[in-house]
């Protein structure tokens, strides 16, 4: 079975997955009959899909502009494990664009977000780079520029903060003052100065902190969704054996470097696809399970002849885990969040 096929059984697959039909025959109760290189590519496929589905996105984003190398690794750093609630919220940065910085003291700086409307922001901090020419104590202040209501071109106080080292700053922000902006687009106008009375300031004003090139800006923003769901016990099961006929969980590891997609896909370098496949005979019927979803619908492409036509008892996911990812989206924003059940880790019948 060549590509072509395997595309033509795709489209077959998601007509299953989309019908909610109620037939007796099991659809992951039998052996596969692909070829191990067509259902490697089938496999992959439908990575790439479960992968855009649990981010809700259509289709892989497209990195024009990459941040910086140094920038990014950077700013990764700053992205701790445990910082988000799992399968509840997620952390983005998003570097920063000087769109106007015709004073050695002032720089105006856009960011181009893309927040979930599902999800409401609850932290934010601006990171700065200030310059070795550092005289004395800073004073620097953070402008949103244009909020809505406002005429354009009027600005709003957001914090101001007292500077005496060089180097790295993280600034905390009022997470309620940079909501609100349908367009996704957010402006902070940067006023940063010696503070009056310094002395060692002398000749001409110097450019203090560094808005472009490895030490560009950038948000660190926390968002929540704001009807948190509830997450699901883990539990484990066996790994099918080669010769296993009953009901257990097949593994594939898909690589993200062999879909071609680690140019958006930052961490991990890939992730489980574990699948449910095998017979339940009528006595393991009853067996803790949950409805047929994506995983058993997916697989009701490799099923052979079914032993028990008449039953419709059926080997399905019955625990499963999110998938952490760090990924680049279409603004070049780095974000970090948990994509709920992506990962099945027990099977039984249903």
């Amino acid at each position: 079975m060549g590509l072509p096929d395997v595309q033509l059984w795709l489209v077959l697959l998601w007509a299953l997955v989309r019908a909610q039909g109620t037939g007796s025959v099991c659809p992951s109760c039998g052996g596969s009959k692909l070829a191990p290189q067509a259902e490697r590519a089938l496999v992959l496929e439908l990575a790439k899909q479960q992968i855009l589905d649990g981010l809700h996105l259509t289709s892989r984003p497209r990195i024009t502009h990459p941040p910086p190398q140094a920038a990014l690794t950077r700013a990764l750093r700053r992205l701790q494990p445990g910082s988000v609630a799992p399968g509840n919220g997620e952390e983005v940065i998003s570097f920063a664009t000087v769109t106007d910085s015709t004073s050695a003291y002032s720089s105006l700086l856009t960011f181009h977000l893309s927040t979930p409307r599902s999800h409401h922001l609850y932290h934010a901090r601006l990171w700065l780079h200030v310059l070795p020419t550092l005289p004395g104590t800073l004073c620097l202040r953070i402008f949103r520029w244009g909020p809505r209501r406002r005429r354009p071109g009027s600005r709003t106080l957001l914090a101001e903060h007292h500077i005496t080292n060089l180097g790295w700053h993280a600034l905390t922000l009022p997470s309620s003052g940079l909501r609100g902006e349908k367009s996704g687009v957010l402006k902070l106008q940067l006023d940063c100065r010696p503070l009056e009375g310094n002395s060692t300031v002398t000749g001409q004003p110097r450019r203090l902190v560094d808005t472009a090139g490895h030490q560009q800006p950038f948000l660190e923003l926390k968002i929540r969704a704001n009807e948190p769901g509830a997450g699901r016990a883990r539990r484990r099961t066996p790994t099918c054996e080669p010769a296993t006929p009953l009901c257990c969980r097949r593994d594939h590891y898909v690589d993200f470097q062999e879909l071609g997609w680690r140019d958006w896909i930052l961490q991990p370098e890939g992730y489980q696809l574990n699948y449910c496949s095998g017979q339940c005979p009528p006595h393991l019927a009853g067996s803790p399970g949950i409805a047929a979803s994506f995983h058993s619908a997916v697989f009701s492409l490799l099923k052979a002849n079914n032993p028990w036509p008449a039953s419709t008892s059926c080997c399905v996911p019955t625990a499963r885990r999110p998938l952490s990812l760090l990924y680049l989206d279409h603004n070049g924003n780095v974000v970090k969040t948990d994509v709920p059940d992506m990962v099945v880790e027990a099977c039984g019948c249903s």
